[in-house]
């Protein structure tokens, strides 16, 4: 799997194209391309992408904070879905630019009892989709980042301890800081240079290399950048409480000074800035603390701090984690099966969903066969019992229902031998018990031989009662019993519906 980074300088466009083997990650290729002042950057970085010989694979972007607008916000919750959905309405009254016209992301950096701090990082919507429909057909980069954001973020994921720290990007024309505290990077700046050290520059800046013209204007220079450093952190301090928490120290200042760029792989700046913070200023080598190895003539092309930024952001490449600008209308079209890995997964998916499928649908119908076979032969023992001299039993319920009939016969029933008169007197001795003082309404009235069955409804559970002690005094009956005796909540009087039955005396 391969990863380019492109950092998008304020004057030079920088590339890394990286690849990881299980662990192991190579160089694969590294330029570094000079972009004229207000040139489109979609060119230069095809160009780039060229020259690399880029064809495929993950691209993550990352932007000077010249281009970006940068807030630092307290709200009082900390849910990231509610900070999505007030955070536009937050920047409102912040941003320069309508908040409609821009696209934003934002980093949690700090949570309390209070609430939350956040750093929200935007940028105009005009210039992304210049930036993208430039680059249609030559890479679509994945991912769009500060990328400050992620050099912090790379550098205070490999210090172990948590130590508070600077990061200064130390670049020709502009500077830029970011102050990492407990691990979380919560104050990001850009600090331009004084005009005249810009028309009179006291470095020289050749292919990967950096000399002082003018030692003198050159100090000066770098004292100038460590007065806007502490001017920033003073008033980060006296903004903001989140830089109040520190590791211990109780004011959050930070205890060295990580210098990358351009300009840092002199001795000289570190002494400058040494000199005015006297905390320990360290140059980090990218190369070495990642282990990244390469080819020989690769190697012999990296170009040091000018690739901090572009190798940082390819590594991230292959994590996809931090602030990400390409959301909404702008975020990347997703395929299904983008990698070899994705479709070898889905295939294998598919695959053990439905061997699964159908072993579950096999044992559901093995354990149906083994219930209906037991249910049989209970059928086939109970119908044996019933009828022994049969000896076989082809279909027990069919040949029960139709032993059943035969032993009926066609014989009418006895309540009916008599005529209608037997039924024409029950009915007479029941209306006659009944008293007309009772409110009642008969749904049903079902006789047969043995019982009388009597459904309605009347208007309480008393009037019930009443209908049953009357009837039970009748010696045309065995025993009266209330079989069910409900309120019937579908009606608005509240009716009781009831269900009686009586046991006939015999003939």
């Amino acid at each position: 799997m391969q990863s380019l980074g492109i950092d998008i300088g304020d004057s030079r466009i920088t590339g890394v194209v990286m690849e990881q083997r299980r662990r192991q990650l190579t160089m694969v290729g590294c330029l570094s391309l000079p972009m004229p002042y207000r040139a489109d950057p979609a060119e230069t970085i095809g160009q780039l992408c060229r020259e690399l010989g880029w064809k495929k694979g993950v691209c993550v972007c990352g932007l000077s904070l010249s281009l970006l607008s940068v807030r630092n916000l307290s709200l009082p919750f900390q849910d990231v879905k509610k900070i999505t959905q007030v955070l536009s309405f937050e920047l409102e009254d912040q941003l320069l630019a309508p908040v409609e016209t821009v696209v934003t992301d934002f980093s949690l950096v700090g949570k309390s009892e209070a609430g939350a701090a956040i750093v929200s990082f935007s940028l105009e919507k005009i210039w992304l989709q210049g930036l993208l429909a430039g680059l249609r057909g030559v890479v679509d980069p994945t991912v769009v980042t500060p990328a400050m954001a992620a050099l912090a973020l790379h550098l205070a994921s490999q210090d172990k301890g948590r130590e508070n720290f600077l990061l200064v990007h130390v670049d020709l024309h502009a500077s830029s800081m970011v102050l990492v505290v407990d691990g979380q990077p919560v104050l990001f700046r850009r600090l331009a240079y004084p005009e005249e050290m810009i028309l009179r520059p006291p470095f020289n800046c050749r292919y990967g290399q950096v000399e002082i013209v003018d030692p003198e204007a050159a100090t000066e220079c770098i004292r100038h950048l460590c007065r806007s450093i502490e001017r920033s952190l003073d008033y980060f301090q006296m903004e903001s409480k989140e830089v109040n928490r520190g590791n211990g120290t109780g004011n959050g200042r930070p205890k060295r000074i990580v210098l990358t760029g351009p300009l840092a792989q002199g001795a000289f700046v570190s002494a400058v800035i040494w000199a005015d913070f006297e905390v320990p200023v360290e140059r980090v080598d990218l190369l070495a603390a990642n282990e990244i190895t390469g080819a020989r003539e690769v190697l012999e092309r990296w170009l040091g701090p000018f690739c901090d930024r572009a190798l940082v952001l390819a590594l991230q490449g292959f994590k996809r984690t931090g602030v990400n600008l390409r959301q909404d209308e702008f975020a990347p079209k997703k395929s299904l099966f983008s990698s070899k890995k994705q479709m070898i997964g889905a295939v294998a998916a598919g695959a053990a969903l439905f061997l699964g499928t159908v072993g579950y649908l096999g044992y559901d119908y093995h354990q149906l066969q083994q219930r209906d076979a037991a249910l049989l032969s209970t059928m086939v023992t109970l119908y044996k019992q019933t009828f022994p001299g049969v000896a076989k039993v082809h279909d027990p319920l069919v040949e029960m229902q139709a032993r059943m009939k035969a032993a009926q016969g066609p014989a009418s029933p006895t309540l009916f031998a008599h005529g209608e008169k037997r039924v024409l007197e029950l009915l007479t001795d029941i209306s006659a018990r009944i008293p007309e003082a009772i409110s009642l309404r008969v749904n049903r009235l079902n006789i047969d031989r043995e019982s009388v069955t009597l459904k309605g409804t009347t208007d309480t559970f008393n009037a019930v009662q009443a209908i049953k002690s009357a009837l039970a005094a009748s010696p045309k009956f065995k025993s009266v019993q209330i079989v069910s005796a409900t309120a019937d909540k579908d009606r608005k009087k509240g009716a009781v519906r009831f269900d009686i039955q009586l046991q006939l005396e015999g003939l």
